[in-house]
Order: structure tokens, then C-alpha cells, then sequence
């Protein structure tokens, strides 16, 4: 496919406990598999946050929000060696609906267009924030925000009038998104579709999007996807 071939789901070891693969190897791998960018999503929920990122690193960093971003800085410096852009992002569960509470419901959202000095300054507050407040942020900033995998075991399909996207085609070879659910729940809203590999280790790239152009940094990502000119990657047996 011509275009630029974006990964938009992507989680690196340091950041994620269930990433495996460092900013070095994931540059390696992106450039092997043919893409142009990278949008960095890693968790963002209290548990990550607090009990895997900071505990062993927080020392060396001035703020848990510094710690968190080192994975993103760092993949940003990686593949740039060898010509991928990589773009802030995040993938958030606020404490209203994290897999780390005893009842649902439960879900994740992927942020598209946020800054990592927004990150920065405000991934702490993301945490405590309902879908309405965190929706209300990012429309307020033109940033897209995107239910990832909403149809996944275990997760719940969130507000539909509160995103701008659904996640249609997630790759990610150890889950079933259950994908043509989601492809429907996108053609009955009318949000903005998106797709990714939510890449954890090797072997698990291969998704995202085709854009028609490449974005000049967070914000023009997020125009390019509200001008719905992409194309969503799916699995060979699948289709959107």
C-alpha cells in the first residue's frame, strides 16, 4: 500500500509490564517492517503508572510523569537513526474504568494528537478524570480520543458520544478484538476509524493505518485522522 504507514498502537518494556521490546529493538523492527511512524501509547492507568514504572526508577528522574515519557524520548532518538517518526500518545485507563477494580466496567483509550509536554503536565490528573471530562480535554485541544479494542473480553463499549474514534482493526496476535464488531460500532456511530498493532514484542507489528501524507507533528496527526483520508490496516483474513 502507498501512503505513510503508521503504526498507532504501540507499547514499549519500561513503560508497559507486559511490553517486552526496548526503543532500540522496536526501531530495528519497525524499519525491517517498512513504516514511516510510530505513535508511542503506553499504559497510563494507576497501576502502571505508580507500581511498575516508578518504583524502580524514580530516583533518576525529576517527577513520576519524567519517568514515565523516558521510553517515548528514548524511542523517538532510536528511530531516528534509521528515518521513523514517532509521535507522543497514550493509552489510558482512568480509575473510573481500570482493569485494576474488582467490578466493570472496564476500558482503554488511546489518545491521538497530545503532546508530550501535555503528557507530562497532565498524565497524573488523566487518572481521575470520567470519559465526559477526559473527552470534554481532548475536544477542547483537537486531540482525537479512541476506545481501543472495545469489544475484547473483558472490556466494555464506553459512551459513543463521549470519543471521536473506535480502534476497528487490532492485530495484536495474542487477543481476540473481535474486530468486525467494532468495524459495525464505527459505521453506526460515524467516529473515526482506527487501527494498530498494540505491539508488545516481536512478531506483533504489522497494523495501524496508511495515511495520505505525513503529519507534521501530534496535532496535524489528529487533523489528518478528522479528515477520515486513512486507510486502517486489517489482518490478511480480515476486512474493514
Amino acid at each position: 500500500m502507498d501512503g505513510y504507514k503508521l503504526e498507532m498502537h504501540l507499547h514499549t518494556s519500561r513503560n508497559s509490564d507486559c511490553g517486552k521490546e526496548c526503543p532500540a529493538d522496536i526501531a530495528k523492527i519497525y524499519a525491517d517492517a517498512g513504516y514511516n511512524g510510530i505513535v508511542c501509547t503506553n499504559h497510563l492507568n494507576r497501576n502502571d503508572l505508580y507500581g511498575y514504572v516508578a518504583p524502580p526508577w524514580k530516583r533518576l528522574f525529576r517527577s513520576i510523569p519524567d519517568c514515565w515519557l523516558r521510553d517515548l524520548l528514548e524511542l523517538k532518538e532510536e528511530c531516528a537513526k534509521v528515518g521513523i517518526d514517532v509521535f507522543a500518545g497514550a493509552e489510558v485507563s482512568p480509575d473510573e474504568v481500570t482493569y485494576y477494580k474488582p467490578d466493570h466496567p472496564y476500558a482503554e483509550f488511546l489518545m491521538y494528537g497530545i503532546t508530550a509536554d501535555e503528557l507530562r503536565e497532565n498524565c497524573e490528573r488523566f487518572l481521575t478524570m470520567t470519559q465526559r471530562e477526559l473527552f470534554e480535554w481532548c475536544d477542547s485541544r483537537g486531540i482525537v480520543l479512541a476506545q481501543a479494542h472495545p469489544y475484547r473480553e473483558m472490556c466494555d463499549v464506553m459512551d459513543t458520544s463521549l470519543l471521536h474514534g473506535i480502534e476497528i482493526s487490532n492485530t495484536h496476535p495474542g487477543h481476540d478484538s473481535r474486530n468486525a464488531l467494532a468495524v459495525e460500532l464505527c459505521k453506526r456511530t460515524g467516529l473515526i476509524p482506527t487501527g494498530g498493532s498494540d505491539f508488545h514484542y516481536r512478531g506483533g507489528e504489522g497494523g495501524g493505518v496508511i495515511l495520505p501524507r505525513r503529519p507534521n507533528d501530534e496535532r496535524d496527526l489528529a487533523a489528518i485522522l478528522r479528515e477520515r483520508r486513512h486507510e486502517v490496516i486489517f489482518k490478511e483474513n480480515e476486512q474493514g
